[in-house]
């Protein structure tokens, strides 16, 4: 044996992402100046390298090498050790080659990514909600949710309140807000809330949220109730003009028409009857059987009809008008961002003015995949995913009011940029999405339409 090598320990700690070492001896015990190729083998050898990788030995000598160990800071680094070994292999004599083992010890890292989808839900009840929790650590956790809100105005519950999650893996749980008193009437209200998630080996996370509670009876209920009592008097009126005449007349018509046989036979028979009589009394003074000349036949009354009530016109409503010194105002917004990040417009509402928001219109036209929000002075209004749709319209039943210096801000996170509208696949690398804000602008001191 002309190769002797030795590790100079045979446990190594390293921390994902940092970096630890070893050193190893070769020595050549040979009669001729030999050369070595040295080698990480293992599951350790993606990341680990021998510096120098070759080397050259005298006899009766030896070099040291360096083993540098660099773990990246990824779950699918798993904590644990891991064993590996050095494999020395002379050039001259392959035959005699020295394999010296270890092992590696991965330090643990906890690290978790909760985010809650959507942001913000709308209804008359509550709404819904989804929370993912991603562990991005090399070890398993163990998380307890809780749902609260700063007014105690809503019940958040959180299902299953616990739940352990593997390396790189991500959970999901179902998150249901409710409100504790209803809304009758009046404009929608933002409930704001917060989902914390928590566990022994990361600090406390706390994930925003928002509900917005619409009213049980929309604003326009009244118009509506009132329109359809119009439109049964009008009914009505036509009933009793029009149709309900027609009608008798007619079952009148039919009437007679299945009368007058009958009468015909009575009055055969009232004739038969009468001949009999006479047959049987000549002395009786004979009975007309019929009509005579001076007994014309009655005519029966002719059915009356009742008086129709005339349909009344309702005056058509006014159409909505701007509130004095109001001007019609709509602003687009346009961002354009890169795969993986994330940018975003702004619009500033000018001085001593009011922005009275009543319509949005969001476009994707290329197909991008990602996220869209619309924030109003730091508030999200609201959060649409990219790839469920192209063209979508928000109508603001009621509108949104953004005073002088507040800034509407549209902000794009591009995940995958979709297709031009020349046909270039990719999108040429840029999301490209908008947002067009209609409405109308005002002086701070005029009151609202």
């Amino acid at each position: 044996m002309t190769t002797d090598a030795n590790l100079d320990t045979g446990l190594v700690e390293v921390s994902p992402g940092g970096e630890a070492s070893c050193r190893l001896e070769v020595r050549n015990t040979g009669p001729i100046v030999e050369s070595y190729v040295i080698e990480v083998l293992g599951d350790v050898a993606g990341w680990a390298q021998a510096e120098p990788p070759t080397l050259a030995v005298y006899p009766g000598s030896a070099e040291s090498v360096t083993i540098r160990f660099r773990p990246p800071r990824s779950a699918q680094v798993v904590a644990g050790e891991r064993p590996f070994a050095v494999r020395v292999t002379p050039a001259e004599n392959p035959g005699e080659e020295a394999v010296p083992e270890g092992a590696v010890r991965v330090l643990p890292f906890a690290e978790i990514v909760p985010e809650l989808l959507p942001r913000t839900s709308r209804g008359r009840w509550g709404g819904r909600h989804e929370l993912s929790v991603a562990n991005l650590g090399n070890v398993p956790v163990g998380l307890a949710l809780t749902g609260g809100d700063p007014d105690n105005r809503l019940r958040v519950a959180v299902s299953p309140p616990s739940l352990g999650v593997a390396p790189g893996e991500a959970a999901f749980v179902r998150v249901r807000v409710r409100s504790r008193r209803l809304l009758w009437r009046g404009h929608p209200v933002t409930l704001p809330f917060q989902v914390a998630v928590a566990s022994e080996e990361t600090p406390p996370a706390l994930v925003d949220g928002a509900t917005v509670q619409e009213p049980l009876l929309p604003q326009g209920l009244g118009r509506v109730v009132a329109a359809l009592v119009v439109l049964a008097l009008l009914g009505a009126g036509l009933w009793y003009a029009l149709l309900r005449p027609s009608v008798r007349s007619l079952a009148e018509e039919v009437a007679q028409e299945q009368v007058a046989p009958v009468a015909q036979q009575a009055s055969a028979a009232d004739d038969k009857a009468q001949e009999a009589i006479d047959r049987t009394a000549p002395s009786a003074p004979a009975r007309p059987s019929g009509p005579t000349p001076g007994n014309p036949p009655v005519p029966p009354p002719a059915p009356t009809r009742p008086p129709s009530p005339s349909p009344r016109p309702t005056p058509p409503a006014a159409a909505p008008a701007l509130p004095p010194g109001a001007q019609s105002a709509n602003h687009r917004l346009t961002v354009t961002a890169g795969t993986g990040a994330t940018r975003t417009d702004q619009y500033t509402v000018p001085s001593g003015r009011v922005f009275v928001l009543t319509d949005i219109f969001l476009q994707n036209p290329q197909g991008d995949e990602g996220r869209l929000e619309l924030v109003v002075d730091g508030a999200t209004l609201l959060t649409q995913a990219l790839n469920n749709f192209r063209d979508l319209d928000y109508h603001m039943v009621s509108p949104i009011e953004v005073r002088a210096g507040r800034v509407i801000t549209l902000r794009a996170a591009c995940r995958k940029a979709g297709t031009t509208l020349d046909g270039a696949g990719g999108g040429g690398g840029q999301c490209r999405d908008h947002a067009l804000l209609n409405g109308y602008t005002r002086t701070a001191s005029t009151p609202a339409a």
